[in-house]
């Protein structure tokens, strides 16, 4: 069923650079997008398809087909024109891996509903749902999206999935307006697009117990991993794929590596076709004299409780105006303010803004009490 306030639709399957050029040739100040991807046995994700919703025509955009995609990078990157999506942090990924671009203009309607309701991750389907009153299969969720031709289901699943965007920004737009909450979420949309992506030679810091290592052995493991990721990025496979994190952590803690070594630790097939590549990976690790800051340490219980007072503080005021505990609760974010203020006496600068005229104060006692 299908939202009885949208006209006649229009879909296009485009697969023709002349299709394409045509779509996007259209003058719209509002755009819905979504896209459709496999990621499965592979690092990045591959695309299958870009939906794109104007008023009551939607394109799909056969991104297995070898057109000059341009004219999309041009209007992804265009602030005038409002991209509306749902969830929209997988389909980032797509974008910028794809095509190279990080949308500027862009709204997500569940970041935005999160700022009216007590509910953080609502789905496309429960939003569609609760504003517009229709229920939307999802049979062809995890279809499979690189084979051609697509079904017909797909295709409805496909227009569905990003048909009603445009109307539900509109009515989300006007809620939050109706509460003064637009800066809020403007606010938290681009703290959102402003994470960084972690580098190849950060992203051993991530690994579970790296906090554990001391400083030589954190280097060995910085050497491991970003090996790992390189080669994982290069080869597009999963990390998991190349070498595990356990195995990396255990070459970490050696005193030495050889290959008779790496035969008790490794894998045979992941010996074979990387072991050569490990021994050098450890052996420069091992020798590096520039070594890396250690790995922050979980907190202590005192820590902790400090974290629990500050997230009732937050999970309180969230309760009272109607919205998402998350967005003033995650109990990161709150252990990021923890830190912060341990180090510099003050919080971070992220939370400048809505957080702060919410809570700012109230953390502040809080922290200043504990830890000042």
């Amino acid at each position: 069923m299908r939202y009885v306030g949208v006209p006649a639709l229009t879909e296009q399957l485009v697969d023709t650079q002349k299709a394409l050029d045509a779509v996007l040739g259209v003058n719209c100040d509002v755009l819905g997008i979504d896209t459709e991807f496999i990621r499965v046995n592979t690092f990045y994700p591959i695309p299958a398809l870009y939906q794109l919703a104007q008023g009551a025509e939607v394109a799909l955009i056969d991104a297995q087909a070898l057109l000059d995609y341009s004219s999309l990078q041009t209007t992804l990157l265009d602030p005038m024109v409002v991209k509306i999506m749902h969830a929209c942090s997988e389909d980032l990924e797509v974008l910028q891996h794809h095509l190279k671009v990080r949308p500027r203009g862009l709204v997500d309607t569940q970041l935005a509903h999160a700022f009216l309701e007590p509910e953080f991750s609502l789905s496309y389907a429960g939003l569609v749902e609760r504003y517009l009153g229709v229920e939307l299969a999802k049979q062809s969720t995890r279809s499979n999206w690189l084979k051609r031709p697509l079904s017909a289901a797909q295709l409805e699943y496909a227009v569905d999935d990003v048909l009603y965007l445009p109307e539900l920004w509109s009515m989300i737009r006007s809620r939050l307006d109706e509460q003064d909450r637009y800066p809020w979420f403007a606010q938290e949309m681009s703290r959102m697009l402003d994470q960084p992506i972690i580098s190849p030679d950060e992203y051993y810091r991530t690994l579970k117990g790296a906090w554990r290592l001391h400083p030589k052995q954190l280097s060995i493991l910085r050497s491991l991993v970003t090996w790992r990721e390189h080669e994982a990025r290069d080869r597009d496979v999963p990390r998991s794929k190349t070498v595990w994190d356990a195995h990396l952590m255990k070459l970490a803690q050696s005193e030495r590596v050889s290959g008779r070594i790496l035969e008790g630790i490794l894998p045979p097939g992941v010996l074979r076709e990387h072991g050569d590549a490990v021994l050098t990976a450890f052996d420069e690790g091992k020798s590096a004299t520039q070594l890396p800051e250690p790995v922050v340490r979980p907190f202590s219980s005192h820590h902790g409780k400090i974290v629990k007072t500050l997230r009732e503080i937050a999970s309180e005021t969230a309760n009272r105006l109607g919205m998402a505990v998350e967005l003033l609760a995650r109990k990161r974010d709150v252990e990021a303010c923890v830190r912060h203020y341990e180090a510099l006496q003050d919080l971070p600068d992220w939370f400048a803004g809505w957080r702060d005229e919410l809570v700012g104060d109230a953390f502040l006692d809080v922290l200043s009490g504990h830890l000042g």
